[in-house]
């Protein structure tokens, strides 16, 4: 014959000899459970707690008792250490910015215009220059040495005194060079990879370092391609074209670039690897432990890199653009072509490559300077087409608008197409390889090659 489960109530009991589990009858009482726990009796000092905190008789019916509850065994007149009290620790307290680098943000665009007002008083240009560039430098050693910045704020107090040095480097070039614009803009990038690199040296948080390093890379590297058709005597509208024309393939290659970890993080070479790659290949050394702090700090690092390296490159692609293809262009049906295709592919490279992401922030900057290049291929078609333009304005939006309207519906139902996905890639890939040969096309690298072969 079966038996018929007896009802318990469970509980745990924790004292100086440690914790006990019960499962008592609902008859017994709470003094039957300290028994049972090694606790026979009980002197004045010693009560028990239970879950609310309170204390609890010991004739207490286990019924009574809360199911699953602990209940503690507890000295009243215990305390931290005999004629000492303890003291109180000091908290720290993170400090509020209110919003500081916004601010710092809005007294840098002041600076810029109110140098702006000596641009042609040459004495003022280059004291305001040099002042600029110092006051640079100075505000991003404070800020980066600021340990409570982190994230997007961090990015835009950096982001601030970088865009400031820029500014000041421009503004020490004197007016009276030749192709002083562009040298103004080499001086600029230079001031502000100067910038960055100091901020990477000098900055406590590590994802501060991060994002500073990238930006000095990448403005180091465009430094140096503004000097190189600087030296080639090129104009300051092919510089820019070919600057825009890199950002599709360094959009592509950056989150390749990010994860800085040694090859044992990857696979347990060791382990898995029967032959070496070569005769004198050495296997890479396993890290051991991966623990979750440093794990959350290469991540952490590598997000910084992310968002500064897009942020930056989005911001190329929006202000190179416009001083490439608004200017005057050259009656070469070369250079026209070159111009259209490089419109083109930037936009489609700029829409599509975002779909690999899935931060919002990271999406939508490229997107922004998708829309600056429609933008400006808008103003250059108009252009072009005279008073035509406004009826095939009209038309293009409204086939625009006709196709938002028949993809809505699926795409707010969850539609998905493997097909359209695959051919979003094949235009994406195109996109990014075309975009730089067609900025060199717009830049008049075919006359460029004419004269070095006629000479």
């Amino acid at each position: 014959m079966s038996g018929i489960a007896t009802p318990r109530r469970r509980i745990a009991l924790v004292g100086d000899a440690g914790r006990v589990d019960l499962a008592l009858p609902l008859d017994d009482t709470l003094d039957d459970a300290l028994r049972t726990a090694g606790h026979p009796e009980l002197d004045g000092n010693l009560v028990v707690i239970g879950p609310g905190g309170h204390q609890v008789d010991r004739a207490t019916p286990c019924d009574d008792l809360v199911d699953g509850g602990l209940y503690a065994v507890v000295d009243i007149t215990a305390t931290a250490g005999v004629g000492v009290v303890p003291e109180r620790r000091a908290q720290h307290v993170p400090r509020r910015d209110h919003g500081a680098h916004w601010w710092l943000l809005g007294v840098v665009a002041l600076l810029v215009v109110a140098s702006g007002f000596g641009v042609s008083l040459q004495p003022w240009r280059l004291l305001g220059g040099i002042g600029l560039t110092i006051g640079a430098l100075i505000c991003a050693v404070i800020w980066a040495r600021r340990d409570a910045q982190r994230g997007r704020d961090a990015v835009v107090g950096v982001a601030a005194p970088v865009a400031q040095a820029v500014v000041g480097g421009m503004m020490i070039v004197p007016l009276a060079l030749e192709s002083m614009l562009h040298q103004a803009n080499v001086s600029g990038l230079l001031a502000a990879a100067v910038t960055a690199t100091v901020v990477a040296v000098t900055a406590l948080p590590s994802p501060i370092r991060a994002a500073s390093a990238t930006a000095a890379t990448l403005l180091v590297l465009l430094a140096v391609l503004w000097g190189t058709t600087l030296m080639m005597q090129w104009g300051v509208q092919a510089a820019a074209a070919v600057s825009a024309g890199i950002v599709p393939l360094a959009l592509r290659a950056l989150p390749s670039t990010l994860v800085n970890v040694p090859e044992g993080y990857f696979i347990d070479y060791r382990h898995f690897m029967s032959s070496r790659w070569t005769v004198r290949g050495a296997v890479p050394e396993s890290p051991g432990e991966v623990r979750e702090d440093s794990i959350r700090r290469i991540v952490a690092d590598s997000s910084a890199r992310l968002l500064l390296g897009t942020g930056l490159l989005s911001l190329i692609a929006a202000v190179c653009l416009p001083v490439a293809v608004l200017g005057d262009w050259q009656d070469d049906p070369f250079v026209v072509a070159g111009g259209i295709a490089l419109m083109t592919c930037l936009a489609l490279a700029l829409l599509l490559t975002p779909r690999h992401t899935t931060s919002r922030t990271l999406r939508w900057m490229p997107r922004a300077a998708a829309a600056v290049v429609v933008l400006c291929a808008g103003i250059r078609l108009s252009a072009l087409l005279g008073s035509d333009a406004l009826v095939l304005g009209a038309g293009l939006l409204f086939v625009c608008a006709l196709v938002a309207v028949a993809i809505t519906v699926p795409v707010s139902r969850g539609a998905r197409s493997l097909g359209l996905s695959r051919f979003g890639d094949f235009i994406e890939w195109l996109s990014v390889a075309l975009a730089l040969p067609a900025a060199l096309l717009f830049a008049d690298v075919l006359d460029q090659v004419r004269g070095m072969m006629s000479g």
